[in-house]
């Protein structure tokens, strides 16, 4: 079955909330060019564990990015998800993540 215009909205504007979150933006800028753990993504993005552990979570949750775990770590890195795919501007980080 088709989903509805409605449907596809709705869709739509919970992805577009996800990326509404300037902290999500820059974790998704690091995650770019390289898969990289958890304590190192918090410490590029300069913030704590916690709360790019939450970020994180939702990114996987929403289909954003994927999780890997070698023993006691866990990798992450930018999923090829269909939205991306449409707007690589997304991907685009400056220069500088500083």
């Amino acid at each position: 079955m088709e989903p509805t215009a409605l449907q596809l909205a709705e869709e739509q504007a919970a992805l577009c909330r996800v990326f509404g979150n300037a902290r999500r933006l820059l974790i998704l800028w690091i995650l770019a060019k390289e898969e990289l753990p958890v304590h190192e993504i918090a410490a590029r993005a300069g913030s704590s564990l916690q709360n790019v552990s939450q970020h994180l979570n939702l990114l996987k949750r929403s289909g954003i990015l994927m999780a890997r775990r070698d023993g006691q770590t866990i990798f992450y890195q930018v999923a090829d998800h269909e939205y991306l795919k449409h707007c690589p501007a997304l991907l685009k980080a400056p220069d500088r993540l500083d």
